[in-house]
């Protein structure tokens, strides 16, 4: 009798570790599936990034001498424009969209001077205070904070995002909130509130236009 109570013990003891042990393994399976979700998401987000040109003008370029032309100094990838770099230089003629400054990331255009954002991380002065939702409705009404805050100002061609899916425009976000922050206050834009206002009023429009071209399709 005392031997049967001493197998049965020894096997339910058995079956404890078996379960923990199962138990363990799945969870370590679920955390690995998501892992892999999640690094999936991050890559597609990488793509569409470079895709659409988003270092091109929120990247600060420098002059390569190695390669006698200028590139975009990935040391400070997504920054925006760099705080306290000058502004473009000269003046706007009657026949010119604009000017760009020397990193590439201020614009003078005939209502003002426009700069790139700080797309990294860093919650005081990048997208680290964001939310996801907060990101694609920016990018699907042309306003900042979901919506809420001022235009979207050219050149930003946020018109374009807009046609994305929501699953591409999380993913994106999910890429610029993986890459490293850095702290760079990008100065506010250099233009006048009318001028934003007509701005607004033009993109309320554009909308409408979108809107209609969608449902032709």
């Amino acid at each position: 009798m005392k031997h049967l109570i001493r197998l049965t013990k020894t096997w339910t003891c058995v079956l404890a570790v078996v379960v923990l042990a199962s138990s363990a393994q799945a969870q370590n399976s679920t955390k690995a599936s998501k892992s892999s979700s999640t690094s999936r998401v991050v890559k597609r987000g990488e793509y569409l990034a470079h895709f659409g040109g988003c270092n091109d003008c929120h990247t600060p370029w420098t002059f390569n001498k190695e390669l006698n032309m200028p590139v975009p100094d990935m040391s400070r990838m997504l920054s925006g424009h760099p705080e306290g770099a000058p502004d473009p230089g000269g003046t706007v003629g009657a026949q010119d969209v604009g000017l760009i400054g020397p990193t590439f990331t201020s614009f003078k255009m005939p209502f003002g001077i426009v700069y790139a954002a700080n797309l990294t991380p860093d919650k005081e002065t990048g997208l680290g205070s964001w939310r996801e939702a907060e990101f694609v409705k920016a990018l699907r009404t042309g306003k900042h904070f979901g919506g809420n805050g001022r235009a979207i100002l050219p050149p930003m061609p946020w018109m374009d995002f807009a046609y994305m899916t929501d699953e591409d425009l999380k993913a994106i976000f999910a890429y610029l909130r993986s890459i490293p922050p850095i702290r760079n206050a990008v100065p506010d834009p250099k233009v006048p509130a009318p001028a934003i206002d007509g701005i607004t009023q033009s993109f309320e429009k554009l909308k409408q236009m979108m809107a209609g071209s969608s449902r032709q399709k």
